[in-house]
C-alpha cells in the first residue's frame, strides 16, 4: 500500500496526497506532518518505534470537506485519491485513483465556496513590455482575459480581481509582478516545464474549448499572451478536475477602457466590500446595497460595484430597469420570491459537468426550473429593455421535465444511499425497490411461519453487519428447535441459527438493494449527461437570473433606504448633488445624519478647497460624493434629493495614513506614491477625492506639496476634485485660480464650546478645532491649557527680534531651549522674498491685484 502511495504521491508532489483507506483518508511522511497542525488532528505513525516509522495522520472520509477547506484557507493544494472499486469485489489491494486535485483556484464543493463571491483562477504571461492574465472560474465557467501594457496595470487588477491562485509560467514574469506574487497571500503555482501546456499549443488549446476554428473573432491573436495565458489556464484546469470543463464555452475580452477603472487603494479607502479597521464585510458598501436572494445575483452585483459603467445608455437601461421595479412594488417582491427558489444553476452546472452533483442539488436544479415560467409571465408584464433581454431566456423545458419525472421528490443525499430515482421510471427497479423496502414484512412472515411451525413463542429473527439475519431462541426452548436449523452463535441466555430459507431470503434482500443502487446510479448519470448537454442553455439562464436579482436588489434597496434615481450625462460633464448622504454612515444609526450639496464642474468648480474642523465631517463628505457617482455609474439609485452625475473614467482616492512596513515604506512615502499614481494617470474625466494630503512630513513640507499638487490637477490634468485640508493658507488659491473654489463644513461657538453643525457651506474655515477634540478624546486638562496657551502666542504671530516666536505665556520647562519652537520666519521677511523673485512683465493687472491682497493679509 505504501509502495503505491509513493508512486502516485510522486505524480503530485506539489499537493498534499489525501489517501482513502477504509472509513479515512490517510496522510503519510511530510504530508502527514505539514497536515496534522492546520487539521488539528493527532500526528502518529505507522510501525512505530521501527526504522520504518513513517509519520501519518487521517480524518473521516465522510467528513472529507471540512477538512480540505482548512488546507485550501492555508494556501495548500490537495490530491485525493480514493478507491475505484468495490473492497468487497477486490482482489488484493483496493484499487485507487487520484479522482481529482482541489487547488484554492479550482474549488467547485458548495461547502467549500462563499455563494456570493468569486473563487478565480489567474494565470499569467509576458512578453516584452506587455502581458495578460486570463481568469477562469472553475465553479461557474465564467472565462475571461485582460491585457496589460505595464507591469503596474497587472498588479492593479490582481490586486482588485483577488484570485485565489496564480499560475506563474516556467519562463517566469517582470521582477515586479513576481515580487507582489512573493508579497501577497496568494497560492502561487509555476507551471513547470509541458507538466500541463505543451509549448506552442495553447491557441489549440483556446480553440478546442470553445469550438471554433479561429480567434480572431474575439479579437485575440494565436500567438499573443492573452491566449498563452487562457490555455494554461483550461489545461490547468482539466488536469486538476479530472474533467473536460464542457460548461466553459465562452471567452471574454475584458478591456480596462468598457468600465470605470477602479485601483486597489480606491476600492480599499471606499471599503466597499472589505472593513479597513475589523475586516470582513461589515460597515461595508456592500454590507449596505446587497440584498440580493441568489449567490448569481450577489456575484454579479459585486461585478458591477467593482466595474461600474462609463456609457449614459447603458446606465439609463440599468436605471430604466430598475425605476420600474420601485413603482411596480408587487411585481419587484414576486420576482424577489420565485428568485429565492431558483438556486445557482452556474455552479449546479459545474457540479454536474465535474460529475461531483448530488441528488438533493440536482432536485435543486429541478425545484429552480419549475419556477422560470412564473418568472418569464412576471417578466412579461414589465416594459423596460433589459427585461425584454431577460425574458428571452430559454426555460429548458425538456430538461425541467426530465429532472421531475426522474428524481424523487425529496431524494436521499448520497447516491449510493437509494431513494432517489422516483417510481415509475423504471420496472425492474420498482420492483428491486419493493422488494428492498418491504424486507421487514418480508422478514416478518418468515418469523411467524417459524413460530408456529417450531410451536416457539419466543422465536425472533434478527440482523447484524457480522452475521446478516439470525434465528434466536432462547435457553429455555432448546429443546424444540428443529434439526435443520444450524447453530451459528452461543449466548449466555440464547442460542443463534441460520437456516437455508433464511439465507436464501437474505441473499435476495442483499441483491435487490445493490441492484436497486445500480440502477438508480445508471439513471442518476443519464440525467447528469442531460444537464451537462444543456449547459449552453443553463449558462445564460443564470447570467440572466443574476442580472435579474442585481436590478431587483438595487430596486429594493431604492425603497427601504429612500434613494432617487440619477441623471447620468456625458463624460466631461458637471457632477451636481443635491442633498447627498453616505450610504454606510446613514445606516449606521447614532445622531441624525445631515445631508449636503456637492458641486463640481470643469468651468467654475473643478477644485473644490474643503476645510473645517476635525470631526466636522470632512472625510465622510469626500467619501459619500464618490460613492454616490459610483452607485450612479453602477446602475443604482443613489442616497439623495437628486443628483446629475457626469459619468467619469476613474475614481481616485488618496486618505487616511498608513505604512508599508513589508516594503520599507514609511506612512508619507505611501501617501506621496498614491499621490503620484493620481498625478500621472487622472485625466479631465475622472473624479479625484485626496484628503489631507501633505500632512505625513513637517508643515512647511506639507504646505508646499499641497500648493503645488492643487496647482498641478487644475492646470494639467484638471480632473473634478474634492481636496480636504487643515492648511487654511491653501484658501488662498481660491482667489488665485479661476477653477478653485472654498467650501468649509460649519460648525456653532457657544460658551468655549463648538457645536458641529456637518453643514458644508460656501467660504473657508480659520480654525481646526484640534484642542476640542483633544479635550474629548481625553487629554489631560494641564496638556489642554498648556497647548491654548502656545496656539495663542503663535497665531499672534509673537517674534522676537531674531525671527523666532516667543514663548507662549507661562513658564518654560526646564528642558526647553529657545530654538524650540522656531516655526515661522517674520512675516516682513517672507514678502520681501516674494518681491524679490516676482516678475513684472509677466504680471497681469488681475494678478498683480490678488497677490497685493494676498501680501496685505499676511501682514
Amino acid at each position: 500500500m505504501l509502495r503505491h502511495y509513493l508512486e502516485v504521491k510522486a505524480e503530485h508532489p506539489d499537493a498534499v496526497l489525501i489517501y482513502r483507506m477504509g472509513d479515512f483518508f490517510e496522510m503519510f511522511f511530510e504530508d502527514a506532518v505539514r497536515a496534522a497542525p492546520i487539521l488539528e488532528v493527532t500526528l502518529t505513525a505507522r510501525h512505530k518505534g521501527t526504522a520504518n516509522e513513517t509519520p501519518m495522520c487521517g480524518v473521516p472520509h465522510h467528513a472529507v470537506n471540512s477538512y480540505l477547506g482548512k488546507l485550501l484557507k492555508a494556501g495548500l493544494k490537495v490530491a485525493i485519491c480514493d478507491q475505484v472499486e468495490d473492497p468487497a469485489e477486490a482482489k488484493g489491494l483496493v484499487k485507487r485513483e487520484v479522482t481529482r486535485v482541489v487547488t484554492p483556484g479550482t474549488v467547485s464543493d458548495p461547502d467549500l465556496l462563499e455563494g456570493k463571491e468569486e473563487h478565480l483562477l489567474a494565470s499569467l504571461a509576458w512578453r516584452g513590455e506587455e502581458g495578460a492574465g486570463a481568469f477562469l472560474e472553475v465553479s461557474t465557467g465564467r472565462f475571461f482575459v485582460r491585457r496589460w501594457r505595464s507591469v503596474e496595470e497587472g498588479i492593479d487588477d490582481l490586486r482588485v480581481l483577488s484570485p485565489r491562485e496564480v499560475l506563474v509560467p516556467d519562463d517566469g514574469l517582470p521582477a515586479g509582478l513576481e515580487a507582489w506574487i512573493e508579497r501577497s497571500e496568494v497560492c502561487a503555482t509555476s507551471l513547470e516545464g509541458e507538466r500541463y501546456l505543451a509549448a506552442g499549443s495553447a491557441a489549440e488549446e483556446v480553440r478546442r474549448q470553445l469550438g471554433v476554428a479561429t480567434l480572431k473573432g474575439l479579437g485575440l491573436d494565436d500567438g499573443e499572451p492573452a491566449v498563452e495565458a487562457a490555455g494554461a489556464a483550461l489545461a490547468y484546469g482539466r488536469a486538476t478536475q479530472h474533467s473536460e470543463l464542457e460548461h466553459v464555452r465562452q471567452l471574454s475580452v475584458s478591456r480596462r477602457a468598457d468600465a470605470m477603472i477602479l485601483d486597489p487603494t480606491t476600492v480599499a479607502n471606499l471599503e466597499l466590500f472589505r472593513n479597513q479597521r475589523q475586516g470582513g464585510r461589515r460597515g461595508t458598501l456592500l454590507s449596505v446595497v446587497d440584498r440580493t436572494v441568489t449567490a448569481t445575483g450577489g456575484r454579479r452585483l459585486r461585478e458591477w460595484l467593482r466595474r461600474p459603467l462609463r456609457d449614459p445608455e447603458e446606465i439609463a437601461d440599468r436605471l430604466d430597469a430598475v425605476a420600474e421595479l420601485v413603482e411596480k412594488a408587487r411585481c419587484r417582491d414576486r420576482l424577489r420570491e420565485l428568485l429565492g427558489g431558483v438556486g445557482d444553476p452556474e455552479r449546479l452546472l459545474s457540479r454536474a459537468v465535474l460529475g461531483t452533483i448530488s441528488p438533493r442539488e440536482a432536485a435543486a436544479l429541478r425545484d429552480g426550473l419549475t419556477l422560470l415560467p412564473e418568472i418569464l409571465a412576471e417578466l412579461a408584464d414589465l416594459s423596460a429593455s433589459r427585461f425584454a433581454v431577460l425574458g428571452r431566456i430559454d426555460p429548458l423545458h425538456d430538461l425541467a421535465e426530465r429532472l421531475r419525472s426522474t428524481l424523487e421528490e425529496e431524494p436521499a443525499a448520497q447516491l449510493q444511499r437509494g431513494g432517489v430515482i422516483a417510481e415509475g421510471v423504471d420496472e425492474e427497479l420498482d420492483r428491486a425497490r419493493s422488494l428492498a423496502r418491504d424486507s421487514k414484512r418480508h422478514i416478518l412472515g418468515m418469523e411467524t411461519a417459524e413460530r408456529e411451525a417450531t410451536g416457539i413463542p419466543s422465536l425472533k429473527i434478527r440482523f447484524n453487519k457480522v452475521f446478516g439475519y439470525y434465528l434466536e431462541v432462547t435457553k429455555a426452548h432448546q429443546d424444540r428447535v428443529p434439526e435443520h436449523y444450524v447453530r451459528k452463535q452461543t449466548l449466555v441466555n440464547a442460542e443463534r441459527y441460520v437456516t437455508d430459507g433464511i439465507k436464501e431470503l437474505e441473499e435476495r434482500i442483499l441483491d435487490a438493494e445493490q441492484r436497486q443502487i445500480a440502477l438508480e446510479e445508471e439513471h442518476f448519470v443519464a440525467l447528469v449527461a442531460q444537464i451537462v448537454a444543456a449547459g449552453e442553455g443553463l449558462t445564460e439562464l443564470g447570467a440572466a437570473l443574476g442580472e435579474l436579482d442585481a436590478l431587483a436588489n438595487f430596486a429594493e434597496i431604492a425603497v427601504r433606504h429612500d434613494y432617487r434615481r440619477p441623471r447620468v450625462t456625458g463624460p466631461g460633464h458637471p457632477i451636481v448633488i443635491r442633498e447627498g448622504r453616505h450610504p454606510v454612515v446613514e445606516r449606521a444609526g447614532g445622531d441624525r445624519f445631515v445631508p449636503n450639496d456637492c458641486t463640481l464642474d470643469g468651468e467654475g468648480a473643478q477644485v473644490v478647497l474643503l476645510t473645517g474642523p476635525n470631526m466636522g465631517g470632512k472625510s465622510t463628505y469626500l467619501r459619500q460624493v464618490a460613492l454616490i457617482v459610483l452607485l450612479a455609474q453602477a446602475g443604482s439609485f443613489v442616497p439623495a434629493r437628486s443628483a446629475e452625475i457626469g459619468a467619469v473614467d476613474r475614481i481616485f482616492t488618496r486618505v487616511g495614513a498608513s505604512d508599508d512596513l513589508s516594503r520599507g515604506e514609511s506612512t508619507f512615502m505611501v501617501e506621496m506614491i498614491e499621490t503620484a499614481n493620481i498625478l500621472h494617470h487622472a485625466t479631465g474625466e475622472s473624479l479625484v477625492i485626496l484628503d489631507e494630503v501633505g500632512r505625513g512630513t513637517s508643515t512647511f513640507d506639507g504646505l508646499s506639496l499641497a500648493w503645488a499638487i492643487v496647482e498641478r490637477l487644475h492646470e494639467e490634468r484638471r480632473p473634478l476634485t474634492l481636496f480636504a485640508t487643515h492648511y487654511h493658507e491653501l484658501t488662498e488659491l481660491a482667489s488665485l485660480l479661476p477653477r478653485v473654489v472654498n467650501r468649509t463644513l460649519a460648525v456653532k461657538e457657544w460658551e468655549d464650546k463648538i457645536v458641529f453643525l456637518r453643514r458644508v457651506v460656501d467660504g473657508a474655515a480659520d480654525k481646526s478645532y484640534g484642542l476640542h477634540v483633544a479635550r474629548l478624546a481625553g487629554v489631560p486638562s494641564a496638556v489642554i491649557d498648556r497647548a491654548r496657551e502656545i496656539l495663542g502666542n503663535l497665531e499672534e504671530q509673537e517674534y522676537d527680534l531674531t525671527g523666532k516666536p516667543r514663548l507662549a505665556r507661562g513658564d518654560l520647562p526646564d528642558s526647553a531651549t529657545p530654538d524650540q519652537l522656531r516655526l515661522f520666519a517674520p512675516a516682513e521677511e517672507v514678502i520681501a522674498g516674494i518681491v524679490r523673485e516676482l516678475d513684472v512683465e509677466r504680471l497681469t493687472p488681475v494678478a498683480a491685484l490678488n497677490l497685493l491682497y494676498s501680501l496685505k493679509k499676511r501682514l
